[in-house]
């Protein structure tokens, strides 16, 4: 599991920013809100980011005010944080970098954050240090939480959803027995089994594969447990606890006109396994596209599994998971993430490779409006009976590629 230590500051940030970057002992820094609204990131090595972060902090509190004494007693300038991620974990510093910013964006999303990644401990493990400066910049109120112990219960939802190990948030009733004592069969988000992948290398249907697509479309269109397993339903799937004698609580999943094909949640990954999912619609967070393109997504899948176009309904579930994973909610998340991209020279990237044939997808099927057009009525999606044929849609995607890269020239 990772820790979470918690440091209260008072003062200036020049001392904290002496102590996580001398003697070039930084692996990496990444800066929001430090001045632009979305995060930026430096790695050592690579060119560095004339960022004086400890000069802008206290120059934001100055203006605000909030360097002031509060109630007589002396003012915490700001809040630093350090993620110790479990050695057991082997966590690289990429994975460590997108757990960190997205426990700090939804945290501290309006406040000035920077982060220092080191990994001068005892066995070399990357952690993440995170200063917070204490003006809310949306407000102006000081920094503060209304329950701290939500700060550690996400870091370990979180880390638990990327397939990291995690203290579990769900407590037993007292007097029964625990069901969640042993350890999860895989803790990787997505979990394929090695007949599961044979027919993936000979490109022949897997059912497993077609339930975990379906699973993934409910779970990343629905807000609540009932809007999910309302969806499983739509989708062809049926749903039902595991044996009470079984070591872990989790749901069953089934192809409703082949019941004997099912599968557990904990088999498809951890992220699809009972505890998981029901700690995602209890968190406000979690990811769900703007409900009209939520509309049009759930329409199209609809028709996908009445024409039981399966490549399709696949499709439509991986173009799902990369908006989730990359936030994308609107036509110009696209355009803003992929810009991003290629200002730091990743197009041959699998990220940006993934959100180019995203946004073409999308575009083709106008599954997402732009936001600034929000406001106007949605066209209601349509199939392409026969579709576009894959060498069509390859050129759109490497047409939209070049796009970017020439935006990227000027």
């Amino acid at each position: 599991m990772p820790i979470l230590k918690v440091i209260s500051g008072h003062g200036g940030t020049g001392g904290i920013r002496n102590y996580l970057e001398k003697d070039g002992r930084a692996l990496g820094r990444d800066f929001l809100n430090l001045p632009v609204e979305e995060w930026i990131t430096e790695d050592r090595g690579g060119a560095p980011l004339r960022v004086e972060w400890d000069a802008e902090m206290d120059a934001t509190r100055r203006a605000y005010g909030t360097d002031a004494p509060w109630k007589g007693m002396r003012a915490r300038t700001f809040k630093h944080f350090v993620i110790s991620p479990d050695p057991e974990d082997a966590i690289g510093m990429a994975q460590l970098r997108e757990l960190s910013q997205a426990w700090a964006a939804k945290h501290f999303g309006s406040h000035e954050v920077a982060i220092v990644y080191h990994d001068d401990n005892e066995g070399n493990i990357p952690h993440a240090h995170v200063v917070v400066n204490n003006v809310n910049l949306k407000t102006g109120y000081r920094l503060h939480t209304d329950h701290p112990e939500d700060l550690n219960r996400d870091l370990q939802d979180m880390a638990r959803e990327r397939g990291l190990t995690g203290l579990s948030n769900v407590m037993p009733d007292r007097g029964e027995r625990s069901r969640d004592e042993g350890s999860p069969r895989s803790r990787q988000g997505v979990y394929f089994g090695r007949a599961e992948r044979e027919l993936m290398r000979e490109g022949s249907y897997s059912w497993v594969g077609d339930i975990r697509a379906r699973v993934a479309l409910a779970k990343n269109t629905s807000r609540t447990e009932e809007e999910f397993l309302e969806a499983l339903d739509r989708l062809g799937l049926e749903v039902s606890d595991n044996s009470a004698s079984a070591r872990r609580d989790d749901w069953i999943f089934a192809l409703a006109d082949q019941p004997t094909r099912r599968v557990s949640g904990e088999r498809l990954g951890y992220t699809f396994g009972k505890q998981m999912l029901r700690s995602r619609f209890e968190r406000q967070s979690s990811y769900r596209p703007e409900a009209r393109s939520g509309r049009e997504i759930r329409h199209r899948a609809a028709e996908a599994f009445e024409l039981n176009d399966l490549q399709d309904l696949s499709r439509l579930s991986a173009v799902l998971e990369t908006c989730a994973k990359f936030d994308i909610r609107y036509m110009e998340d696209f355009d803003r993430r992929i810009a991003t991209l290629t200002r730091r020279g990743h197009e041959d990237s699998e990220g940006f490779r993934r959100l180019a044939e995203a946004r073409v997808y999308v575009a083709e099927n106008r599954l997402m409006t732009w936001r600034e057009r929000s406001n106007e009525p949605a066209p209601i999606a349509t199939r392409r009976r026969g579709g576009q044929g894959e060498a069509q849609r390859q050129r759109a995607q490497e047409a939209e590629r070049m796009r970017y890269r020439e935006r990227g020239e000027r």
